[in-house]
């Protein structure tokens, strides 16, 4: 990588382990604000990580959306965020990003204060990124390739030689829609399976693979 580059990560399955979390959350919301129980389908994470609190609401329950987005806010924040885990190696990964000057950031459709919240939980100190991209920052969300080309400009890094790391398919569709290089991190939720047919142009089986980008030879876009 050259020194004009930088590698931007999505969070969510791929820095952090937070389904228990968003779980935790939901089930409070349905079961506290509705007195019923969490539809069975939404207790796979995967179904959970693709739509919107918003759209999650509108599509599985009868109540208000809206308010019920804020019930989740609240349930998260007053507590859910505690089963958020970093991946095994997570801290390595950005140790050594950080010794050797790399320029990184998050790039996530989550809203700015569970990111902040759940960065504190786990003890990654935002101070280390080049840039907090967030649900708040843009009304498109991935794959739309709108905050991770927010994320390039307020890095100030280079589109030839980036990278967008992610675990799911959006990211890779955005990374690419941006003009970056794309890792897909395999272990995260989604998985091989459904990220190989999208072409990353590298697959991550844990989080320190990505140091793998720093001596990739891959030519430029």
């Amino acid at each position: 990588m050259s020194n004009d580059s930088g590698i931007l990560f999505d969070f969510d399955g791929t820095l952090v382990d937070s389904g228990g979390a968003i779980l935790a959350a939901y089930r409070q919301t349905f079961e506290e604000e509705l007195g019923v129980p969490l539809p069975a389908e939404l207790e796979d994470v995967h179904v959970l990580m693709a739509p919107r609190p918003i759209e999650v609401f509108a599509t599985w329950s009868d109540g208000d959306a809206a308010e019920l987005v804020d019930a989740y806010g609240r349930h998260y924040v007053g507590g859910a965020y505690k089963h958020v885990r970093p991946y095994d190696g997570t801290f390595d990964l950005i140790s050594e990003l950080a010794s050797n000057g790399t320029k990184f950031g998050i790039v996530t459709n989550k809203s700015r204060k569970r990111l902040l919240l759940d960065l504190e939980w786990v003890g990654i100190d935002p101070a280390l990124l080049s840039c907090i991209v967030t649900a708040d920052d843009s009304v498109q969300r991935k794959p739309d390739p709108t905050p991770i080309r927010i994320g390039i400009e307020r890095s100030h890094i280079d589109i030839a030689g980036s990278w967008y790391v992610g675990d799911g398919p959006q990211d890779i569709l955005a990374g690419r829609a941006a003009g970056v290089r794309t890792a897909g991190a395999n272990y995260g939720y989604y998985g091989a399976e459904l990220l190989s047919p999208h072409a990353p142009d590298l697959s991550l089986e844990t989080p320190l693979d990505a140091l793998g980008i720093l001596t990739s030879s891959l030519p430029l876009h």
